[in-house]
């Protein structure tokens, strides 16, 4: 079914993704409603943990979707690392009235603690506007316009008590990151068992020394199954190829693969 962007009102048109929802009315409201369907068959327990939030364009359809089966507690946790980009959230949890419903988090995430340079789409500084973003390689030496941040981990928030260790569904998008962010997340992963949907892109993972074949031995050692999507659908295979892969994958529990036979091919 397709679902309007909701009431958005700092869409900045330099970023790619910004000018689509500004020129359909929507945007991945195909994910938006895979999520909701992964969430609601974890009986609705639980939030939804989108990482790599940018400006809400998932994480505010989906709380709107799915807030009537909540309680008081959020059902989105939302994570962003680049200030504009989360200013844009925090206005649009606003506006669409989801203060109760999703929790932000300014902070990029890794494996670990440290001091990192990111590369915002279109040699952005700070104040300049919002837009994907990616990481740089630690020495790297590629020329651009860099915003400098403070790398934590999942697993330190959830000791501090931000994060609760209830996370039904994690979607997280970092653009070549991801596997690093799962591997600071050792302790959410082994208390909370999420089932786990991610860009896992090879081109941008190559950037940071990684492949599919780190993704399959991190989720082997975790109990953790990789499925990998058929096409442009929402339907993942067993098992993740190690050639060929490009991008999308479904890490689910191994106790939990009954959960998702409906999109298993």
């Amino acid at each position: 079914m397709r679902r309007p962007v909701p009431f958005m009102t700092r869409l900045d048109i330099q970023s790619w993704l910004q000018r689509v929802a500004f020129l359909t009315g929507e945007y991945e409201s195909e994910t938006v409603n895979f999520l909701s369907q992964l969430w609601q068959n974890r009986s609705s327990k639980g939030y939804l943990l989108d990482i790599g939030a940018n400006i809400g364009m998932i994480a505010v359809p989906f709380a709107l979707i799915s807030r009537k089966n909540s309680d008081d507690s959020p059902v989105v946790i939302a994570v962003e690392a680049v200030p504009d980009n989360a200013d844009a959230l925090q206005s649009h949890i606003s506006k669409n009235n989801l203060g109760k419903n999703i929790q932000l988090i300014r902070a990029a995430l890794g494996e670990c603690e440290k001091e990192i340079r990111i590369q915002v789409e279109g040699d952005l500084a700070e104040g300049e506007g919002s837009g994907t973003a990616n990481i740089l390689p630690d020495r790297s030496t590629y020329e651009c316009v860099t915003q400098t941040l403070y790398l934590r981990t999942l697993d330190s928030f959830l000791e501090a008590g931000t994060i609760p260790s209830n996370c039904s569904v994690i979607k997280i998008d970092t653009d070549g990151y991801d596997l690093k962010v799962l591997q600071g997340a050792k302790k959410l992963l082994a208390s909370s068992r999420p089932i786990i949907f991610g860009e896992f892109s090879a081109h941008c993972m190559a950037w940071h020394g990684q492949s599919i074949i780190d993704i399959n031995n991190f989720a082997a050692s975790s109990g953790y199954k990789v499925l990998f999507r058929d096409a442009n659908v929402f339907k993942f295979r067993l098992p993740a190829p190690a050639s060929g892969f490009v991008q999308d994958l479904l890490l689910v529990p191994n106790e939990c693969m009954e959960e998702i036979q409906w999109c298993i091919e």
